[in-house]
């Protein structure tokens, strides 16, 4: 099959394969069409002769084709940083799954952090490739955001009031997290974020929200700069040694699943007791945070009711409806396990 971009050819690409099945089932084309798209009554016996030419011709519709032709893809895509990220690819699963329920397909990117990737993805918005893009990356400036003439959703990125953004409560976990370090009796709390987005994404408010409070306990805390574009456990893990030599007296940690779990590995190595030397909180509660047989405590994003909330804005979007709600922010949880 051949997927024809140029406007002028969709049309005669589409209708010349459904003339071969109107011919071979003794119909006109505009039946066949029928029969596909489901936009009228066929006789079943017609459709039954329909069906088996379609058979006997091994012919499949080009849903791209006919969404092009129709400007509707049924699909809609999500940019993500890194597709093998934990957090990423829960999330992406849990979407795609209530994009289907909704008769929508998913399209997963992935930007590897780099901006000229992330643009030319969101080219797709001004073809009929795809029908919206929900935002978990943001590279680029809000005005290209702004620009933007199709749905879409932004995940932990603030635009403007027209663009809506769902997120997890950060605030919320922040305080959950220091709450924790407080309890345990932490003195020093390494906290590691991608600070280079720090005034662009609302997750950065976890790392606030720690710092103040346990500033007001007297507790130090010391933030960390890495980067999450390309998850790998030996890096991560080789990173924690490093800190961990850089800051011995260090005995609590806030990260990503993966390096809250390379930070416990370090820690074991280094012959301290986890808990009760050193503690955890990882940020994000995936599957990841049991990856060491030894199951983090764990600030939890509800990544299943933030995928709903995400397509349900889509969805009405989509069907030219305003969303109910543009800025959402959905509470989190604290998960204890064995590192605290």
């Amino acid at each position: 099959q051949r997927i024809i971009l140029n406007a002028n050819l969709k049309e005669v690409y589409i209708l010349a394969s459904i003339r071969e099945v109107a011919k071979r089932a003794g119909v006109a084309a505009c039946t066949v069409s029928r029969v596909m798209n489901g936009t009228a009554s066929v006789a079943p016996e017609t459709r039954k002769k329909i069906e088996y030419a379609m058979r006997e011709l091994d012919y499949i519709p080009n849903e791209l084709a006919r969404g092009m032709f129709r400007q509707r893809a049924g699909i809609v895509a999500m940019l993500v940083p890194s597709i093998r990220h934990p957090f990423f690819a829960s999330l992406a699963d849990c979407i795609e799954n209530q994009l289907f329920f909704r008769g929508y397909k998913l399209m997963l990117c992935s930007t590897s952090g780099e901006t000229e990737r992330e643009r030319e993805y969101l080219g797709f918005l001004k073809s009929n490739i795809v029908d919206g893009i929900i935002m978990a990356v943001s590279s680029l400036d809000r005005e290209e955001y702004a620009a933007l003439e199709k749905p879409v959703v932004m995940l932990d990125y603030y635009v403007n009031d027209s663009i809506p953004l769902v997120t997890a409560d950060h605030r919320m976990g922040g305080k959950l997290a220091a709450e924790e370090f407080i309890r345990n009796g932490c003195r020093l709390v390494l906290h590691l974020c991608d600070e280079e987005k720090a005034d662009r994404v609302v997750s950065f408010e976890s790392h606030l929200e720690l710092e103040r409070i346990l500033g007001e306990h007297g507790i130090e805390s010391r933030r960390i700069s890495i980067s999450w574009n390309s998850p790998d456990m030996e890096v991560y893990t080789e990173e924690a040694r490093r800190l961990l030599r850089e800051y011995p007296e260090a005995d609590g940690v806030m990260a990503a699943d993966m390096v809250a779990a390379a930070f416990v590995n370090a820690a074991l190595e280094s012959g301290k007791k986890v808990p009760g030397e050193f503690c955890a909180v990882a940020f994000d509660g995936t599957y990841a945070a049991d990856m060491n047989g030894r199951e983090l405590t764990s600030v939890v994003q509800p990544v299943e009711k933030m995928a709903e909330k995400v397509v349900e804005i889509m969805a009405r979007l989509l069907e030219k409806q305003r969303p109910k709600e543009t800025d959402v922010r959905i509470p989190v949880t604290l998960r204890y396990g064995k590192t605290t």
